[in-house]
């Protein structure tokens, strides 16, 4: 997948220590909640969709990626204007927002586009949407690309195109974790009058004010397993009803450590729960427990296994596998609607992906 131009794929990476809070953490093998679920495709040929917003009357929002620059040669690094945000909203089913920023590399004809671009989009009060858009890169290296690419890598307003705060810049400034300088923002979460995002390629969670200013909020530690040191990569963010901020860290490429934070206002993160794998979102059902979507279930050569999803009860911090018969591949995106309702974007690394809702 495209988080990361260096992949999170790839070996280890060194960077600065945090302090983690100390928690009492399942490990333990995730039960099974039964048969498989169905998956009903609710919107499809999306371009590259990846995060999900539910708002209070059932409206669903999807962030799409783009597919780069259409036509842009086999190989070579293309910006175009296809990023979008895409709304299903009772019969309604398009896109309200298009011509954003993407970036791909160009493949072979026929060959699927994995796409850089808007990653989350959340309304804005005064009209139109917020949206965090990835980049995998530097100030410089967001440059070279052209001055098409200027929203790669910040949070921005769709209707002016004002950039609200710049992920690149924070990272290229600073480099809280003291590793390679790789920005690469993924979720967002509004907070007062600005946003918490999470950052997928400088391993922290940053807050951007309403000033357009940013902070470190919380370095995401490395995650030193029996195989090997992984890098955190955190992912998916939400907030519960009571304010309880939750997110997510992939740590790598090595199955059963990926990580669910949990941060209570006024207090530090902690670790909740470790022991799944790759974790790419997460949501919070009507009853305030978890939902957590896993890339894949596992690794192996070749393509990528099935995703996995899964529960979690908040208090217990049980996990429970809600099988799925591998038809979530490749997901990047998940919310619960106003009744319950679980939306899984799915196929997501494609120019034809899908918004599918899984009952179980």
């Amino acid at each position: 997948m495209s988080i990361s131009r260096r992949s999170w794929r790839t070996g280890l990476m060194t960077a600065a220590a945090a302090t983690v809070v100390a928690a009492p953490v399942l490990t333990a093998p995730a039960a099974h909640a039964g048969t498989a679920a169905t998956i009903e495709v609710v919107a499809d040929h999306l371009k590259n969709p990846r995060g999900i917003t539910v708002l209070s009357d059932g409206t669903i929002l999807v962030a799409e990626a783009g597919e780069g620059l259409p036509g842009c040669a086999e190989g070579q690094s293309c910006v175009g204007a296809t990023g979008g945000v895409y709304k299903v909203k009772g019969s309604f089913k398009g896109r309200v927002v298009s011509g954003l920023a993407s970036h791909a590399q160009g493949v072979a004809a026929g060959a699927p586009v994995s796409a850089s671009g808007p990653t989350d989009a959340v309304p804005d009060p005064r009209g139109g949407y917020d949206v965090v858009s990835n980049l995998g890169g530097t100030t410089d290296y967001r440059a070279s690309l052209g001055p098409d690419a200027a929203t790669l890598g910040t949070v921005f307003r769709t209707r002016d195109g004002k950039v609200l705060g710049d992920l690149a810049a924070h990272e290229t400034r600073l480099n809280p974790d003291g590793g390679e300088v790789h920005a690469n923002p993924w979720g967002l979460i509004r907070s007062g009058s600005g946003f918490l995002v999470t950052d997928a390629g400088s391993n922290d969670l940053v807050r951007v004010h309403g000033d357009g200013t940013t902070s470190t909020d919380f370095l995401v530690p490395v995650n030193v397993t029996p195989v090997r040191t992984a890098e955190a990569v955190p992912t998916g963010i939400v907030r519960a009803k009571d304010g309880t901020v939750y997110f997510a860290d992939m740590s790598g490429m090595v199955a059963g450590s990926a990580r669910i934070w949990k941060a209570v206002p006024g207090k530090q993160p902690e670790v909740l729960v470790t022991g799944l794998t790759n974790l790419i979102d997460l949501a919070v059902d009507c009853r305030g427990d978890l939902l957590a979507l896993s890339f894949t279930e596992g690794f192996q050569a070749g393509p990528p296994l099935p995703a996995k999803l899964s529960k979690i009860d908040t208090g217990s911090r049980t996990v429970t596998e809600i099988p799925t018969g591998g038809q979530l591949n490749q997901p990047t995106g998940l919310a619960v609607g106003p009744r319950d309702q679980v939306y899984v974007t799915n196929n997501a690394h494609s120019a034809d992906g899908q918004l599918v809702r899984v009952r179980y």
